[in-house]
């Protein structure tokens, strides 16, 4: 029994040892790019959300709606 609780215990450190391993600096760069393009990709549609509402609540004011 103590046996496999130490193998247990080894193979634990193992899994938490390859979990903290650093990733490659292309995997690095590559996730700064996407998180700079989805942020403005978020922007861009938020933006375009805002103009929709401001269009559509002008026409609602001019009674074009």
């Amino acid at each position: 029994m103590k046996k496999k609780l130490l193998s247990l215990s080894a193979l634990g450190t193992v899994f938490v040892g390859n979990a903290m391993a650093a990733l490659p600096a292309d995997a690095t760069t590559a996730i700064g790019d996407y998180k700079t393009d989805a942020l403005a990709a978020g922007g861009l549609i938020m933006g375009a959300g805002i103009a929709i509402w401001g269009l559509l609540k002008l026409a609602s004011k001019m009674g074009w709606r």
